[in-house]
């Protein structure tokens, strides 16, 4: 736990946020001199929590921050270039984040996967937003696209393997078509664990899945919207059946983004 120089520990206010369809209200802590001392006498381990969950978001309230004015500055080129400068820093900052809270996580698994699915809002600027998820022990998040986006992932807890892809580029439309094969590439696999980074971009690797390992792992998403919708889809292809000798190409074909697990 990091050291404060002062028992005077300050969160914002409530705020509400839905993305994506996900909603979630964050409730406010403050936390002074004489309120940390009633806590003391009454429950040392209600002030212990108190004091663990501000610990945990002041890196993130910092990167919110600190990180404003250059990230919009990057953002403005949207070019596959200028979205590579922009990913990078973000992604050399925000390995300063240690933890961050999990109280945004909804306790109601995503579209109904099992073993779960958590997601949770943790975090917004002027330039991103911060989706906090959470991956039960041999949790599978299916391959899924970015459309218009760049995502910078900060894995916190756990070990999940992360597999991005690309799409043959004459791939039918992800919005409408869900019988025609197509096929995707390989780009990147590594095992993610605790203060990895990976990125992706609206040009370059932006579909993406996890597999959580026997712990399960957690994480932070930096998602840009470039002008977007909000739509995306998923998609479906034998993870075990290649269509080359080196293992990276295969058939796939879109799926939506309306599956139900259970």
């Amino acid at each position: 736990m990091k050291r404060f120089d002062s028992m005077r520990l300050f969160l914002l206010p409530a705020v509400e946020s839905d993305v994506s369809g996900y909603s979630e209200q964050r409730r406010a802590l403050l936390i002074g001199a004489p309120v940390a001392l009633a806590l003391v006498l009454s429950s040392p381990s209600r002030l212990v929590a108190a004091m663990q969950q501000l610990t945990s978001d002041v890196d993130l309230q910092r990167f919110l921050a600190e990180s404003l004015d250059r990230v919009l500055q990057l953002k403005s080129d949207v070019s596959a270039g200028g979205q590579d400068e922009y990913v990078s820093y973000l992604e050399r900052a925000v390995t300063a984040i240690d933890d961050v809270s999990k109280d945004p996580l909804s306790t109601k698994s995503w579209k109904g996967f099992d073993p779960g699915v958590f997601l949770g809002i943790s975090g917004r600027n002027r330039a991103f937003f911060i989706v906090q998820w959470r991956l039960a022990p041999g949790a599978f998040l299916p391959p899924h696209c970015h459309p218009k986006t760049s995502v910078c992932t900060l894995s916190l807890e756990g070990a999940s393997t992360l597999r991005h892809f690309e799409v043959d580029p004459d791939a039918p439309s992800y919005r409408y078509d869900r019988e025609t094969e197509f096929l995707i590439r390989e780009t990147r696999r590594l095992r993610l664990t605790a203060g990895m980074t990976s990125t992706l971009t609206e040009h370059r690797d932006n579909i993406h899945l996890f597999e959580a390992g026997p712990n399960g792992a957690r994480g932070i998403d930096v998602t840009t919207d470039y002008g977007g919708d909000g739509t995306f889809s998923f998609l479906e292809f034998d993870r075990h059946k290649s269509e080359d000798s080196a293992g990276l190409v295969y058939r796939a074909r879109w799926t939506g983004s309306n599956i139900q697990r259970n």
